[in-house]
């Protein structure tokens, strides 16, 4: 039957394993909506307080919401509302509709557009860039291919939330010459109702006659240059006047600032860029998976012409960390396999405890498909950490079986006896081990959510291993191991011979020790004080990023900075990052999102033929400091992305917020300063832009109405001349475009030209120059007005310097805040920054409720107050190793550490549960003496208790030794549980018997004091 039982347990989690969905974390994410709204024309300070606030009023109503960010530019508003990590998101975009259907009352009546919303945070940065490219081909088709053919048929795969294209749809633009349009007698709002009335697309309807109904085609429409250039727009003394009289129609592009340009060694080509991002429950691979399916499918619509190049994927670090964790989970298995042949020193005795191995770890896989886990870095880091220490229990339960044989019990006789007597220390270590895991799973956040995969995925191969153990275990000793007569030969005896000197010298170490008790306490307390004043001296850290060949280079010219001098300054940043030899390619992005700011996308070559991404992001923030008048922040990619708000420029952010204005920007500039001059901090910036020029216009209200002129006669000669907004639109089968008016760009570049304007008097109907109706002044203002939770706000983004743990560095902000900051301005981290701050609150909470977990299940398995204490005193020395180890590598205690130590506490107390139980039940059994049995048990239980510990720590060399792609993060899990086990075996093999004898005085004491 047991045979019968683990063959079902293997074909189910083969079967599961092929069904795991992979991913590179636990699919964990704070729900975030981002509501956009589109009022062209308007100033920032119209966005925000007439467009933003009222939306913003009603959605902080919303239950469970996180935090509201809201970024107002000219003409448009987005805001970003993030939610606790348990709402539901259908849930919470059905709040958030309902509250924008309560504030549309209070919007201006005139927006033309209605809030809307995506299920996005536009700050986490893409999956997949895909970059179109040609040599022939126009950029205009370019974007029909990249926006129209694969854009919006990607944006249809389950699981993308949204695909941004970076370039510009088609439009006509027509182009005017203000004096020569002045010179024949018509005005800019004319022109642009003759180009409304001329370009008509209505509905004709069509006949219906006795036999035939044919429908009616008007070609209403101008579809060129040259039909826009010959329109006659006016009469004039009877002469017709077409626009090719004082302008021309070019086919151009609606945004035509922006330049998209893929570079590599081949040189620099105009490109299309697509960015594609996913929902928060989507699964990256599989989406990365539909996409080149789709891609496939589309190959024979794309012209041979279009090049298409993935600047970067997501998914293909993700597989590469997956499968490098597989082989590493293999390696340990192999490691582990190795240490049990050279302490049992026969094949046969091996082969039946590694069978556990395989068999817990595919069993596992069960339990992961039936809770629709993922196979992902912690999950894999789990089985891989787990196979050094379940094999505790298979081990423990065949070395008594052996035992006994050797004492000359019948194989049969000494499986069932050996895994009886054995069954409750198995019992124990197994539930005292899950015990361990228990606080993670009640852990709230993000950070909770994280480990809480992590955490039953341990406990479930704890709990499997224990029952394999039990019964898989003795059935293969009772059927294949023979008598003790049999085995003495070869590797066997010299094994035992091994296993006996080492016996032979811990015994005489031992009885030594007995008789300086006092110093072996003193040794044990100083342990725990060092372990405290080291849990305080180290720094903490969230999580390292991941070298994935590919970062974002944000760039900024100083604040009303022209598009022409943008788009020289990323000419010059082109040549810096081609001259780099660690880059392979680079999309750079002109202009986008403002005229002053640029994009750069940076794939790196293969990680074995370039320095760390580190070493290439420290070279290319030098080079960039030669080139004037631009500034860069770069951002790697991080292992979890908890970036908020609208673009992160930075790993990290930090926001004040103040309801006086007038307080937070002086603050902010001299926070940014402080923080600029810092060491500890890199590409530091902000959102605040409140600097930017401006041409104020103040309307001569009295003199205008006498000239027969309105403010909106004024305003549309402004809008019409510099806006860029469309006055009509052209209807093709595939799309629609625009048609723009406005001035020559060469008569966009100052503010003189005003004097060459003109509009209509509606009282003589005479030309009246714009001029003369208003006064002109140049000052500065603001380009970007920023609430969060409806208050004004300024977030800072940085990075941090090489070295700089984050606690450190948020630490140094916090005194940079006191000096500089004013009272009325609060601070505080967001993002990941914040994230970090809430989960170093928990984790010293978690590991008390770790340890008092553990006490209460030993408590109630032993009926005892103290012998579980006994077993606790294991842990100081184990975790004063492992962070003796991470000072000495010179490692922050960050996520991973902390997970290493948890684990640790529970590897290690498991030694101690060895020793006190076999003890005990000397005690019990024998009627030996509390001395007399601690050291029998000593003895007994010293080579299982040498060959879990060797067990464990082969299991995690790997990872130590840093063994995969992009294991470095994970490098100091692996240090920790090493350097702790290493420290705790040579402190606790002594220190633990001299404990549990002062403690079984104390029971005594207790028990004789009761009786």
């Amino acid at each position: 039957m047991t045979t019968l039982a683990m063959l079902a347990l293997l074909v189910a989690g083969l079967l599961s394993y092929g069904h795991l969905p992979i991913s590179s974390m636990p699919n964990v994410a704070y729900p975030t909506i981002n509501v956009k709204v589109s009022f062209p024309g308007a100033l920032p300070e119209t966005m925000a307080s007439s467009v933003a606030l009222p939306l913003e009023k009603q959605f902080m109503a919303i239950p469970g919401l996180r935090l509201v960010s809201s970024n107002n530019t000219l003409g448009n508003t987005s805001i970003i509302l993030q939610f606790e990590i348990d709402k539901d998101t259908t849930t919470a975009a059905q709040d958030v509709q309902e509250a924008i259907t309560s504030a549309i009352p209070n919007l201006p009546p005139n927006l033309p557009f209605g809030p809307t919303y995506r299920k996005v945070n536009p700050a986490q940065l893409p999956i997949i860039y895909l970059t179109l490219t040609s040599k022939t081909m126009r950029r205009s088709d370019l974007y029909t291919y990249g926006n129209t053919l694969i854009g919006q048929r990607i944006s249809m795969i389950e699981g993308v939330s949204q695909v941004t294209t970076y370039g510009s749809v088609l439009a006509m633009r027509v182009q005017v010459d203000p004096a020569e349009l002045a010179a024949h007698d018509v005005t800019l709002t004319e022109l642009a109702e003759a180009i409304t009335l001329e370009n008509a697309f209505i509905a004709t309807g069509q006949l219906d006659g006795s036999i035939e109904a044919p429908i009616i085609s008007v070609d209403g429409q101008l579809m060129t240059g040259a039909a826009y250039d010959s329109l006659i727009v006016a009469y004039r003394n009877g002469t017709p006047v077409r626009i090719q009289d004082f302008g021309r129609a070019v086919e151009s592009f609606a945004n035509n600032k922006i330049l998209s340009r893929f570079v590599d060694a081949e040189g620099v080509q105009p490109s299309i860029t697509l960015a594609i991002q996913r929902a928060p429950e989507a699964n990256t691979v599989e989406i990365a998976d539909h996409i080149y399916q789709l891609l496939g499918s589309l190959k024979s619509e794309i012209p041979p012409a279009v090049d298409l190049h993935v600047v970067f994927d997501r998914s293909i670090p993700v597989r590469e960390a997956i499968h490098d964790a597989i082989w590493t989970l293999f390696i340990a298995l192999l490691l582990v396999v190795l240490v049990i042949f050279f302490f049992l020193g026969k094949v046969r005795d091996t082969v039946i405890p590694s069978l556990v191995l395989p068999m817990s770890v595919i069993s596992t896989f069960i339990v992961m498909r039936v809770l629709n886990f993922t196979l992902d870095s912690l999950s894999v880091l789990a089985l891989t950490i787990a196979v050094g220490f379940i094999i505790d229990d298979a081990v423990v339960v065949l070395e008594n079986i052996i035992r006994r044989i050797e004492k000359g019990d019948s194989p049969f006789h000494a499986a069932m006896e050996g895994s009886r007597q054995i069954g409750f220390t198995i019992v124990s270590m197994s539930l005292s081990l899950v015990a361990v895991f228990i606080p993670m799973l009640f852990m709230g956040g993000l950070i909770g959510r994280i480990f809480r995969e992590f955490a039953i995925t341990l406990t479930a191969i704890t709990v499997i291993s224990g029952l394999i153990s039990l019964t898989l275990t003795p059935m293969l000793s009772s059927r294949f191991i023979p008598a003790e007569a049999d085995e003495k030969a070869g590797a066997k005896e010299w094994s035992s011979r091994a296993n006996q000197a080492m016996q032979k010298v811990y015994r005489k170490m031992l009885l030594a020790v007995l008789h300086h008790r006092f110093a072996a306490l003193a040794i044990a307390l100083l342990c725990t004080l060092a372990t405290v004043f080291l849990l305080y001296y180290l720094p903490v850290d969230f999580v390292p990023d991941e070298d994935l060949s590919f970062f974002v280079i944000y760039t900024q010219e100083r604040e009303g900075g022209s598009s022409y001098s943008m788009l020289e300054d990323e000419n010059k940043l082109i040549d810096l990052l081609r001259s780099n030899p660690a880059v392979d390619n680079v999309v750079a992005i002109s202009s986008y999102s403002e005229y002053r700011k640029g994009l750069n996308l940076v794939h790196l070559k293969p990680v074995g033929q370039r320095p760390s991404i580190q070493k290439v992001i420290e070279d290319i923030y030098k080079d960039m400091k030669k080139i004037d008048g631009i500034q860069g922040f770069i951002k790697n990619i991080p292992l979890i992305d908890l970036a908020t708000g609208q673009e992160n420029r930075a790993a990290y952010q930090f926001a004040l917020r103040s309801l006086q204005i007038d307080k937070i920007f002086p603050s902010a500039r001299m926070l940014l300063e402080k923080m600029r001059l810092d060491p500890m901090f890199q590409g530091v910036n902000s959102d605040m832009e409140v600097d930017t020029p401006q041409v104020n216009v103040k309307i001569l209200r009295d003199k205008a109405s006498t000239l027969g002129v309105t403010a909106t006669d004024i305003e549309n000669a402004f809008s019409f001349s510099y806006s860029g907004n469309f006055i009509s639109r052209i209807q093709t089968p595939i799309d629609q475009y625009y048609v723009i008016l406005e001035l020559y760009p060469e008569y966009q570049r100052q503010v003189n030209i005003l004097n060459d304007i003109w509009l209509r008097s509606a009282i003589s109907n005479e030309l009246v120059p714009l001029s003369a109706t208003m006064n002109v002044s140049e000052g500065i203002g603001a380009s970007s007005i920023n609430h969060i939770d409806q208050f004004p706000s300024v977030t800072m983004s940085f990075n941090l310097a090489p070295g700089v743990a984050l606690e450190t560095a948020l630490n140094r902000l916090y005194d940079l805040t006191r000096e500089v900051v004013q009272p009325e301005v609060t601070s505080h981290p967001i993002g990941a920054a914040q994230t970090f701050k809430e989960s170093i609150k928990s984790s010293g909470y978690l590991l008390i409720l770790t340890i008092f977990t553990i006490y209460i299940i030993l408590g109630i398995l032993y009926e005892s107050f103290v012998h579980p204490i006994t077993i606790l005193t294991t842990l100081p020395p184990a975790t004063f190793g492992g962070l003796i180890t991470l000072l000495i590598f010179g490692l922050p205690l960050s996520m991973y550490s902390f997970l290493g130590i948890i684990l640790l506490i529970g590897i290690v107390k498991k030694n101690g549960i060895m020793v006190v139980d076999f003890a005990l039940e000397n005690i019990r059994n024998e009627g030996m003496s509390p001395q007399e049995a601690i050291i029998d048990s000593c003895m007994v239980r010293f080579r299982p208790i040498m060959m879990t510990t060797a067990a464990a720590i082969f299991g995690v060399l790997p990872i130590a030794l840093g063994a995969g792609a992009n294991a470095a993060a994970r490098r100091p899990l692996g240090l920790v549980i090493i350097g702790g086990l290493l420290f705790a075996q040579m402190i606790t093999l002594f220190i633990t018997p001299i404990l549990y004898l002062a403690m079984e005085r104390i029971n005594e004491k207790i028990t004789w004091r009761n009786g």
